[in-house]
C-alpha cells in the first residue's frame, strides 16, 4: 500500500479507486475540459484522483483546475512534457518540467521507462497492433531520432528518483507495449515489459520511492487470470489502461471496462479502476455526459469489487438499500397494486 501526498491509500485493503482522465490536445479544447471539471463538481460525481493528460503547454495547467476546484490528488504523463518533433526530448527540459510539477503539487507521475526499441521492433514483426501508448510512442520516438542506446528516463533514473523522493511524489511506471487488441494479449512483448517494468519497480523502491504500476490494456478475462500471476510479484498497487475484454464493444467501452476492472479488482490485480467512456475507440470528441456515465460506470464497478472482498464494510450500502425497499415495499403504486407486477406483487401475495 502506497499514500499519496495528500493521505489517499492505495492499493493493500484500502477500497479500490476511481481515476479520470482529462486533458487538452489542442487550444480549443480548454474551455470543454474546464467545463468537465466544473460539471463533475456540479453532479458531486468525483472520482478518488485525476490525471491531466494535455499534449499542449497552457497559461494555466488544468490540474490546476482540478486541485482548486475539486481538492482531488492529480496525476500526468511526463513525456507529454517538453516534447517537439524536431528534436525529441532534452534531459535538461523535461528535468525542470518534472520540478515544476513537483512544485504545483502533483501527486503522481507516469513515466515510460520500458519504451525500449528492442521491443518496439519485436511488436512490429509479431502484433497486429505494435503501439498503442502515446507517451510511449513519443519516448521511441526520441530513441530513434537522437539514437539513444536506452531510452532518456531509463539514463537519468537516478536523478528521477532523487526528486520524486525529495517531493514525495509517486511514479506510476507507464506501460508502452500494453495490448491494443485481445488478439495481441500475453505476447511475448507484453510479458516481457512486465518483467521490465517489475525490474524497475524494485530498483525504485530500494532507493525509497513509492511506485505504482500500469499494465494489461485489452485482454480477455481467463488472460487476466492468467497475467494476475505476474502482476502479484510487484509489491505495488497496480492501475490497468481499461482493461477491456472485448474489442466488440463498440460505442459500449464504458460496459466493457466496467466488467473487466471489476473481475481484474476482484483477483487482486487491480487497485485503481480508470474511467472509460463509451466512446473510447470510435470518437475523440468526449462530452460533458459521456464522462459523468464512465465515472459512474467506474465507481459501480469499484463498489461490487469492494464487496466482494469484503473492504471498508462496502456492505453496508447495498443492506441500507436493501432495508429501504422492504420498507417502502418497493415499486407499490398504492396499498394494493406495484407499478412492476399489478394485482400479483408477491410482497404483497405473501405479505402475513
Amino acid at each position: 500500500m502506497i499514500a499519496f501526498k495528500d493521505g489517499l491509500t492505495i492499493g493493500g485493503d484500502s477500497p479500490i479507486r476511481v481515476n479520470c482522465n482529462i486533458g487538452c490536445n489542442k487550444i480549443e479544447d480548454i474551455q470543454s475540459e474546464i467545463s468537465k471539471i466544473e460539471f463533475i463538481q456540479l453532479c458531486n460525481e468525483l472520482p478518488d484522483m485525476m490525471m491531466d493528460l494535455s499534449l499542449i503547454e497552457l497559461e494555466e495547467p488544468l490540474y490546476n483546475y482540478i486541485k482548486n476546484n475539486l481538492g482531488l490528488p492529480f496525476g500526468v504523463v511526463l513525456s507529454y512534457h517538453r516534447f517537439t518533433k524536431s528534436k525529441g526530448y532534452q534531459w535538461e527540459d523535461i528535468r525542470d518540467a518534472f520540478l515544476q510539477l513537483c512544485y504545483d503539487g502533483v501527486s503522481f507521475v507516469t513515466i515510460h521507462f520500458t519504451a525500449d526499441l528492442d521491443l518496439f521492433l519485436r511488436a512490429n514483426q509479431i502484433r497486429k497492433i505494435p503501439v498503442t501508448s502515446r507517451g510511449g510512442g513519443m519516448v521511441l520516438y526520441d530513441s530513434r531520432i537522437n539514437n539513444r542506446t536506452q531510452n532518456i528516463f531509463r539514463e537519468n533514473i537516478d536523478e528521477i528518483a532523487n526528486i520524486a523522493l525529495k517531493h514525495n511524489v509517486v511514479i506510476s511506471l507507464g506501460t508502452t507495449f500494453r495490448p491494443g487488441t485481445i488478439l495481441d494479449a500475453c505476447d511475448s512483448v507484453h510479458i516481457e515489459e512486465t518483467l521490465r517494468q517489475l525490474s524497475i519497480c524494485r530498483l525504485l523502491q530500494s532507493k525509497g520511492v513509492k511506485v505504482m504500476v500500469e499494465n494489461i490494456g485489452h485482454i480477455t478475462l481467463d488472460k487476466i487470470a492468467t497475467h494476475s500471476k505476474l502482476l502479484s510479484k510487484f509489491n505495488a498497487p497496480i492501475m490497468p489502461l481499461g482493461p477491456l475484454p472485448t474489442d466488440a464493444a463498440i460505442n459500449e467501452d464504458h460496459i466493457a471496462n466496467a466488467i473487466g476492472a471489476t473481475f481484474a479488482a476482484y483477483i487482486r490485480c487491480a487497485h485503481i479502476i480508470n474511467c472509460v467512456t463509451r466512446y473510447e475507440h470510435s470518437k475523440s470528441a468526449i462530452t460533458q455526459d459521456v464522462t459523468i456515465e464512465a465515472i459512474r460506470a467506474a465507481k459501480v464497478a469499484a463498489h461490487i469489487a469492494d464487496l466482494s472482498r469484503n473492504i471498508n464494510e462496502a456492505n453496508l450500502y447495498d443492506t441500507s438499500i436493501t432495508n429501504n425497499r422492504v420498507k417502502e415495499h418497493c415499486c407499490f403504486a398504492d396499498s394494493n397494486n406495484c407499478t412492476r407486477c399489478s394485482t400479483v406483487c408477491p410482497l404483497k401475495l405473501t405479505s402475513i
